[in-house]
This record gives C-alpha cells, sequence and structure tokens, in this order.
C-alpha cells in the first residue's frame, strides 16, 4: 500500500482524485465536432474549385506567335468564363497577352490559342480564369 491510497490531500495534490478525472471530455467532444466540421467543409469546397485548367502545351511556332493548348473544367456551366494567357521571352517578360473567352453550356473544355507576340517568346501559360 503507498502513501497516497489513503490520503486525499495527497491524491488531489499529485492528480490522482477521483474529482474531475472526466472534465475534459465535453469539450473534448465540442473541439471535435466543430474542428471536424470544420475539416470536412474546407476539404470538400477546397479540392473541388469553380475552374480548374490544366496547360497541356505550348509551341512556338513563329517568332510572332505561340499556340497554346489547354484543358478548362468549370462547375457552372451557366455562364460563360474568360482565361488571360501569357507568352513570355527568355527574361519572363510579357510579349503576348490574349483574353480566351469559353462559351457557357459544358463542364469541359480543350482550347487551342494562337498568342501574337510582338518579340520572340520561348513559353506561353495561363494566367488565371474568372
Amino acid at each position: 500500500m503507498s502513501a497516497l491510497e489513503g490520503d486525499d490531500y495527497l491524491q488531489e495534490r499529485y492528480g490522482n482524485s477521483q474529482r474531475g478525472k472526466r472534465r475534459w471530455l465535453i469539450p473534448a467532444i465540442l473541439l471535435l465536432v466543430v474542428g471536424g466540421g470544420w475539416l470536412f467543409w474546407s476539404a470538400n469546397h477546397y479540392s473541388r474549385p469553380e475552374i480548374r485548367t490544366d496547360l497541356i502545351s505550348f509551341s512556338v511556332a513563329n517568332p510572332k506567335s505561340v499556340s497554346l493548348r489547354y484543358f478548362i473544367s468549370v462547375r457552372t456551366a451557366t455562364r460563360s468564363h474568360q482565361c488571360i494567357l501569357i507568352a513570355s521571352d527568355y527574361q519572363a517578360n510579357t510579349v503576348g497577352q490574349i483574353t480566351d473567352t469559353i462559351p457557357a453550356g459544358a463542364h469541359n473544355y480543350t482550347r487551342s490559342v494562337v498568342i501574337p507576340t510582338r518579340t520572340p517568346a520561348v513559353s506561353a501559360t495561363i494566367e488565371h480564369c474568372l
């Protein structure tokens, strides 16, 4: 028999009291419900963006244009969307820009666009889509 077993003061002092053993349970359950709900919502919301784009390929056909092929997937197919496409030179300066309008109707599109440039370009990218 240890010295702590018979003395209530020592048991409470060293954390062995029977009072308050389950005091953490209600806050833990509330934190689990609120935190779990937020985690589920954020994972569901941010894993399915409104507009998703993927650059498939680009090629420099001649010094005055760049051909760009990309895929766009939209959740709201009832309205049109616009994508800004940019061509860059070897110093990452923008040498060409075009706004591509995607018509309403379907959820998935594969688009091929030619971007006119003022000087020779070495790459092309999708700036953003609205």
